[in-house]
């Protein structure tokens, strides 16, 4: 399993800089809420392994699975250390990459719209945005771009990031801002020849989201998937560091090299531009749900091109056979043969995943409020348990 990479030190210095206090790590699940919908054991093994999260040092978890009309909701741990309040389904969450979906979907169907083509150019669209260093944006599609081919090198690995971050917690990053990190540098590699996992992608697709709609990506993305899918929950904070309520508290190490020391920071409220375009957004658990499930039904592009966002890449997360990346989105088969489609969010705080059948019919999503502890072996552990038990 991989993890996408979002500066998770830049933050963890703001939180050092914002002093936010420390706070004892809380005691192993001793209160679960489960949907009383559930069928029999069924969501008690997906509730297994997000009990074993906790019980591994993640403050809390929160997992929405859905089959058809069925809901069912599982919770373990707290969503706020100092009260004890419990994860509930309603709260809202930062998402990390998982941002990238429906950025990936944005840009879709402005190809849908005949508005743009996958095979234009970032120099068709944004003429001389990358044309630095050794970068040639005639050389990188829209393709690329979604695809994580273009070769551009990730900006978050520039140490400027973090120090502007840090020392300045309210600097609003901007899109165009970001890019400019990146070309500061030369490719990774020239486009459409590798595979990178990459930030600077979907910042770059968001200033052509933006480009094409004068909208921000931010708008374009509530006008066409949030709001005529009703997910009333999910937005883009853009430079406001609050997280709007009822919400999971995130938590995080003061000390990275002391994953396993027992002091942890609550780092819920922070200022997210550093990851625009590409990881800011917030949501629930049942937002996400029924995001993936309308792409996958086709709710949301037309089939020819839903066909093509769910197409593995040739080369892409070369060290394991059994994940690929599309176009925006991750490809995941299970040991009992089923795929799943979707994507997982680091960032400072929390750790995501949305994951759906082909069909859309069989959803399920889930947060752990930490950074610290490697995600991987709880999201193999959940996909198996929920899509395998049926």
């Amino acid at each position: 399993m991989y993890r996408p990479l979002l500066p998770r030190a830049v933050l963890r210095g703001l939180a050092l800089v914002l002093g936010l206090g420390l706070l004892a790590t809380p005691a192993s699940a001793a209160d679960v809420r489960d949907g009383a919908t559930r069928g029999p054991g069924h969501p008690s093994t997906l509730l297994d392994v997000l009990d074993a999260a906790v019980r591994q040092g993640s403050p809390g978890a929160l997992a929405q699975s859905r089959t058809g009309h069925r809901v069912r909701d599982a919770a373990v741990g707290v969503a706020d250390i100092r009260t004890g309040e419990r994860p509930r389904a309603p709260m809202r969450f930062r998402i990390g990459s998982v941002t990238k979906t429906f950025v990936a979907t944005a840009v879709l169907q402005l190809v849908a719209e005949h508005r743009l083509r996958l095979d234009d150019t970032v120099a068709d669209v944004l003429p001389g945005v990358v044309d630095r260093n050794g970068n040639d944006g005639s050389a990188i599609t829209i393709r690329m771009l979604l695809n994580d081919t273009s070769g551009l090198y990730e900006y978050t690995q520039d140490p400027r990031v973090e120090q502007i971050a840090v020392q300045d917690p309210k600097h609003c990053f901007t899109l165009r801002e970001l890019v400019r990190f990146a070309t500061d540098h030369p490719p990774a590699f020239a486009p459409g020849t590798s595979w990178e996992y990459s930030n600077t992608n979907y910042s770059l697709l968001a200033m052509v989201v933006e480009k094409i709609t004068g909208q921000t990506y931010g708008a374009r993305i509530t006008r066409r998937i949030l709001r005529p899918l009703g997910l009333a929950a999910t937005s883009f904070p853009g430079c406001s560091p609050l997280l709007p309520f009822p919400r999971l508290h995130g938590y995080t190490k003061p000390d990275p090299a002391d994953p396993a020391g027992p002091e942890i920071k609550d780092a819920t409220d922070y200022n997210p531009s550093f990851a625009a375009g590409n990881g800011d957004m917030i949501s629930t658990v049942g937002d996400l749900d029924r995001f993936d499930s309308a792409l996958l039904r086709g709710g949301l592009l037309p089939a020819r091109l839903l066909r093509e966002m769910l197409t593995p890449t040739p080369g892409s997360f070369p060290n394991t056979d059994t994940l690929r990346y599309g176009l925006g989105v991750v490809i995941a088969r299970t040991p009992c043969g089923v795929t799943v489609y979707g994507n997982a969010g680091s960032i400072q705080g929390y750790e995501t995943w949305m994951s759906g059948t082909r069909d859309g019919r069989h959803t399920m999503s889930f947060v752990l409020n930490n950074d610290w502890l490697d995600p991987t072996d709880t999201i193999e552990q959940a996909i198996t348990a929920e899509f395998c038990a049926h």
